[in-house]
């Protein structure tokens, strides 16, 4: 058997990540290397990787170009992309990626489109009659009063909860509105929040699925969580995704659970999410079941098969270069 190489696109800080698939590869007895791809030369995971490359960013027209050469010169088995901003753009090259034997995993572009606009997002939502925080329009947002308040602000197209911001008062309203681009409102909710893992494998149908109840975040991304059994929320979950044109892979969806047990869903990524490794530690191994169905083996992802009322808690660690490496 050739080599399973696989390429992380903006690999950034997902060292864990990383180390999940060099594990499963080492277990199922695959020899094969991990390449960390990032526009910059400081990302942390390109320096625990087998190879790091420097790539043009996303919004560069020679982006897809230059994955494409690298992906046949080197043999890419896998590609998978760690960030929103070029799940669409690549959705819409997967057929190319195929005729050099590389698999994207990455999602139909309509699947892409809907996930990636939260405005869309939120009309795919009441569409498919799902519960969700209500989105005011531009004219109720000028008609806001005493009474909304408080109502969260945060971008359209943004990412790890940067600029989603709670709202208080006319006077925080008018500044936000007009600072944070992209701007969207929606009603605040309260309640337990829960980002779930769910593994839906290359044929369209969801094994698995891990709600992981966040304890605590740092800069958008979980530091503290825990995995929680919770049949009502997996069962929402799931009926969420297979709504869906067609999702593949790891889609992470985000829900919040009130003291009444209602379920109001707020955010849909279809990419692995930061707090995966805890998903995968538990025994929904992701990572090994794709590995599993990009070589035909038998994929044995199941609802099943992780633990209940595991606790991560994230530290900081470093990670030492010389400097002629990062600039």
């Amino acid at each position: 058997m050739a080599d399973f190489n696989i390429l992380f696109t903006s690999a950034g800080r997902r060292v864990s990540l990383l180390r999940c698939f060099r594990k499963a590869l080492n277990e199922l007895g695959i020899r094969g290397k991990i390449i960390a791809a990032d526009a910059g030369l400081s990302a942390p995971a390109s320096f625990i990787a087998d190879e790091r490359l420097l790539v043009p960013r996303v919004s560069d027209p020679k982006y897809i170009g230059f994955l494409l050469g690298y992906c046949q010169e080197n043999n890419i088995r896998l590609l998978i992309s760690l960030i929103d901003s070029d799940l669409v753009l690549l959705s819409q090259y997967k057929d190319a990626f195929e005729k050099i034997n590389t698999t994207l995993l990455v999602c139909d572009e309509e699947t892409n489109k809907i996930c990636f606009n939260k405005h869309n997002t939120y009309r795919f939502f009441t569409d498919n009659n799902i519960p969700t925080p209500y989105v005011f329009t531009e004219v109720e947002v000028a008609g806001l009063s005493g009474n909304n308040y408080p109502v969260l602000i945060k971008p359209w197209d943004g990412s790890c909860s940067i600029g989603v911001t709670k709202i208080n008062n006319s006077t925080e309203l008018a500044f936000f509105y007009s600072y944070i681009r992209h701007a969207m409102v929606q009603e605040f909710i309260q309640g337990d929040e829960y980002t779930c893992d769910v593994y839906v494998d290359f044929s369209g149908k969801v094994r698995c699925v891990v709600p992981r109840k966040r304890l605590e975040t740092r800069a958008g991304e979980v530091s503290k969580g825990v995995t929680v059994r919770d049949l009502a929320i997996i069962k929402a979950v799931k009926g969420v995704v297979e709504k869906l044109p067609h999702g593949v892979g790891c889609i992470t969806v985000q829900c919040f659970k009130n003291e009444d047990g209602v379920i109001k869903f707020i955010e849909i990524n279809p990419r692995f999410g930061g707090g995966i490794p805890l998903s995968i530690k538990a025994g929904a191994d992701f990572s090994k079941w794709i590995i599993q169905e990009v070589l035909g083996l038998g994929c044995d992802a199941n609802g099943t098969s992780w633990e209940d009322d595991l606790v991560m808690l994230r530290y900081d660690d470093e990670i030492f270069v010389p400097g002629s490496q990062v600039v």
